[in-house]
């Protein structure tokens, strides 16, 4: 068992394989922060690709890229997570069957690059075809009425509110709704928990600006 472990650790810290493991590890910290309301999932959304190859120039090479391979419409840290335990698993396989017969030398970082380019590609192409029928379904969803929410309270669900970061819950009457919020004021004045009003609608960011709710003071019957 301990021998099996120690065989496995040796494998995922080879090359290419440990630049996998890192993004698993990158990706995992990250879901584990987020829940724990220490950060936001921004959306990622590079528009729709024309099919022109002259999309790679007008945008840059790697929104570009991005949108050849479909790797748009959802959360950047759906992407990126997809993308990391595909690769890992494929670089695994590759360390386990076929980089053990080079062991150092040219050879070895030689294969090694190759493997690494060739399953980045094949993990991005992948996580373009696992996240299409995804990227489809939410675009026939209708989108709430955004001004419908404005004057609702919600509670924060992040440690800060910032101008560029924030997440509050709204309660809806069902599951409740997760929104990007954004304030203006001091961020040392919203925390964890604080209720907020939704003011203003930002299109652009697709977020809203919150206000502190003014609690009213008790006033004890006479």
């Amino acid at each position: 068992m301990q021998e099996s472990f120690l065989v496995f650790i040796t494998k995922i810290s080879l090359y290419p394989t440990f630049i996998f493991t890192g993004l698993v590890m990158f990706v995992t910290l990250y879901w584990l922060v987020s829940l724990l309301g220490m950060a936001d999932m921004d959306s990622v959304d590079f528009g729709e690709p024309d099919g022109d190859v002259s999309t790679l120039s007008s945008t840059g090479f790697f929104t570009g890229l991005m949108l050849k391979f479909g790797l748009y419409g959802v959360p950047l840290i759906i992407i990126l997570s997809l993308i990391s335990l595909i690769g890992w698993l494929l670089s695994y396989l590759y360390t386990s069957f076929l980089h053990q017969y080079f062991d150092s030398g040219l050879l070895y970082y030689l294969f090694g690059t190759g493997a690494l380019i060739f399953v980045l590609v094949v993990s991005m192409w992948l996580t373009g075809m696992i996240i299409a029928p995804i990227r489809k379904n939410i675009a026939k969803i209708p989108k709430r009425n955004a001004s419908s929410n404005i004057g609702k309270i919600a509670v924060v669900r992040t440690l800060s509110v910032t101008d560029k970061h924030g997440e509050a819950e709204l309660n809806d009457g069902g599951a409740g709704l997760i929104l990007k919020i954004r304030s203006e004021i001091n961020d040392d004045l919203l925390r964890q928990g604080d209720r907020v009003t939704l003011i203003e609608y930002l299109e652009e960011a697709n977020a809203y600006r919150v206000a502190p709710v003014k609690e009213k003071s008790y006033k004890p019957p006479l």
